[in-house]
């Protein structure tokens, strides 16, 4: 299974470890932004920012599975978009949260669940299937 992962930016050292995890599960993990590089110089900020932007919907576009981690919240919002590309495609893909639903939109994920220990006994089973 393809597999997206949408946290705050700053988290994404946190991110690492469980992504490792996944790929051990025998999914593949699709969200590059995680080993985001800086931006070339000789490329404007706003350049850099919408090439990555699109990157991330594509990612999220081929993903089977998003996950979109709410802990802690982020008051930017980034996510939250991601979070509602991946809602769009709700026939194509399954959604799920890791922690607190934060929002309206967040009841319309497939699954929630309280920690990462949790969701990724469930991505076990998936891949055992």
């Amino acid at each position: 299974m393809r597999v997206y992962l949408a946290a705050r930016f700053e988290h994404r050292h946190k991110l690492r470890p469980i992504r490792d995890q996944i790929w051990a599960l025998g999914h593949e993990v699709v969200s590059t932004w995680l080993d985001e590089v800086a931006r070339p110089p000789a490329m404007t900020r706003e350049e850099f920012r919408k090439k990555l932007a699109l990157k991330d919907l594509t990612e999220i576009r081929s993903a089977d599975l998003f996950i979109l981690c709410t802990i802690p919240p982020s008051e930017r919002g980034g996510k939250e978009v991601e979070f509602g590309a991946a809602l769009q495609q709700f026939h194509h893909k399954l959604v799920w949260i890791v922690g607190p639903a934060r929002n309206v939109f967040h009841q319309l994920a497939d699954r929630r669940f309280d920690d990462w220990k949790e969701c990724l006994k469930c991505l076990k089973s998936i891949g055992m299937e």
